[in-house]
């Protein structure tokens, strides 16, 4: 017997068509075997695929699948994901103000805000707990996998270096001097999936910034089958906690654009809480389609 879900194609951090990171959000009656979902992920061909589930007003689960395998945990579809719901009533909507919801992934509770205006859903915004894992000291073996020289590390603003940083996934995450150095990068990609495999991370993150809010970023992680993404919100968290960390001004806000060499843009904002010592990231999305899947 043919069974029916229904399901929705949202890019994230963008507000129209063509632009942004795309998801395929299914709503999870419970009946889907991890056989069945990851063939789904795979026949939909999004980045990412997201089977979420409903546990109690206000809590859900989400399991998020590449057409390649399931991962633990994914900024923008998570971003896509409560958008389709909001946008669909799903979740009721207010006329103002914030409505919060709780997420479980397996990387843990994520806390997420949906942000209403006259009645209609304008942001969604996840909150991550960071933490530094290490300071690398030879970088040349990321240099190599990146196709980047030693002189092309570092800000105009500040002598930093690459760092490894947690979201509940792992970043490397590489400040380079100029957009022309980021243009240039090469990936090399079975010495970047050996390395995130021996290295336990996700991404490299490659970005640059002239003044410390606004950025320019690169975010390749070809071990979940991304080569480059067109948008993530855990590696802009993660690149809003390298620099508040890094710069003496400090800065509490950075707003990313994402995918500019893939003709994509997204447009990504993150905060620092210092009293919570957390990140919350996020941004606009856009359902470009609608639809019941039928297996």
């Amino acid at each position: 017997m043919a069974r029916f879900y229904n399901m929705y194609l949202v890019s994230a951090f963008t507000d129209g068509p063509f632009k942004g990171n795309s998801t395929g959000v299914i709503i999870d009656k419970g009946d889907l075997s991890p056989k069945e979902k990851q063939n789904i992920a795979k026949d939909i061909k999004q980045p990412v695929s997201v089977f979420i589930k409903r546990l109690d007003t206000g809590v859900y689960n989400t399991e998020f699948y590449t057409p390649e395998k399931e991962i633990q945990l994914c900024g923008h579809a998570t971003m896509a994901t409560f958008y389709a719901l909001a946008e669909n009533e799903y979740i009721l909507p207010q006329e103002e103000g914030i409505q919060k919801i709780t997420q479980y992934t397996k990387a843990g509770k994520i806390k997420v805000e949906l942000e209403y205006r006259d009645n209609k859903i304008k942001h969604i915004f996840m909150t991550l707990k960071l933490r530094n894992e290490e300071k690398i000291k030879d970088f040349s073996k990321i240099l190599n996998i990146l196709n980047l020289k030693k002189e092309d590390v570092g800000l105009e603003i500040c002598d930093c270096y690459p760092e490894k940083i947690s979201t509940g996934l792992g970043d490397i995450i590489i400040p380079v001097k100029n957009e022309e150095i980021l243009n240039k990068i090469k990936l090399d990609i079975d010495r970047a999936i050996e390395f995130s495999e021996r290295e336990n991370i996700i991404s490299f993150n490659v970005f640059t910034t002239k003044d410390g809010e606004n950025t320019t970023q690169r975010t390749f992680s070809p071990i979940i089958g991304m080569n480059e993404e067109m948008g993530s919100g855990t590696s802009t968290a993660a690149t809003m906690y390298y620099l508040h960390n890094n710069l003496r001004e400090k800065p509490n806000i950075i707003y990313s654009n994402q995918g500019k060499f893939l003709g994509r843009i997204s447009k990504i904002i993150a905060g620092y809480n210092e009293v919570t010592n957390d990140v919350k990231v996020g941004g606009r999305a856009y359902s470009f389609m609608n639809g019941v899947l039928k297996i």
